[in-house]
């Protein structure tokens, strides 16, 4: 596969699978979700990726210090960020979903913990694992779920306080994502292009990230 096709097929994936576009994204920022389905957000997305947040970026370093120790480092500084809000000055991103439950809600934190998220929800986590774990070199299909999400932020962000009287410190994961994973996104394609591109492997990776960006999709729609 020519780099020109690879990239176009990357861009088809994101532009497909845009969660500004989703109807539940939607359905928040007109105010028209009902109370039920303001729970489902941090219920699936807790499943999907912040429950593991912290595990997940430091198995991400750890993996990527064998490869390249300087792409490591960025990894590193995402572990520091999920677990502690340290460069966006905030709190560990668990902390940050806790305060929308908890704080924005009104929810006992318990019942967030103890909440089992959909298949989909699951299934998007299990290719995390998968694609961490088994396939470090395919690591910015990670980046290209966070730029999938990045515009969604915003709107859920704006619903949650225009309709629902959310405040803005109980908006913090929504508004901390929306800056930082700007430059997530920017860095996946970064991670493509130094380890996929040009390497025989350009289908097998699509294949990954088309997976893991249709699960994401489906961890939305059971948001509903």
């Amino acid at each position: 596969m020519n780099e020109a096709t690879f990239h176009a097929e990357i861009d088809e994936i994101v532009a497909e699978h845009r969660l500004n576009q989703h109807p539940y994204v939607k359905l928040v920022n007109e105010g028209r979700a009902s109370r039920e389905q303001l729970k489902g957000y941090p219920i699936q997305h807790y499943e999907m990726t912040v429950r593991d947040s912290a595990p997940l970026s430091a198995t991400a370093y750890l993996k990527m210090y064998d490869i390249d120790q300087k792409v490591a480092h960025g990894s590193a500084k995402g572990f520091a960020e999920e677990a502690l809000g340290l460069y966006s000055h905030s709190a560990g991103h668990t902390e940050l979903l806790f305060e929308l439950w908890e704080g924005g809600l009104g929810l006992p934190r318990q019942q967030l913990v103890n909440a089992i998220g959909s298949d989909d929800a699951r299934a998007f986590n299990a290719s995390l694992y998968r694609i961490i774990h088994l396939k470090p070199q395919f690591v910015g299909a990670i980046g290209l779920c966070e730029e999938i999400e990045v515009e969604a932020y915003k709107m859920l962000q704006e619903g949650l306080e225009r309709h629902y009287g959310l405040k803005p410190e109980h908006t913090r994961f929504l508004s901390v994502h929306y800056e930082a994973d700007k430059e997530h996104g920017e860095g996946g394609h970064r991670m493509i292009d130094r380890f996929v591109t040009g390497t025989g492997r350009e289908e097998e990776f699509l294949a990954e990230a088309r997976t893991l960006a249709r699960f994401f999709w489906k961890g939305f729609d059971s948001m509903m």
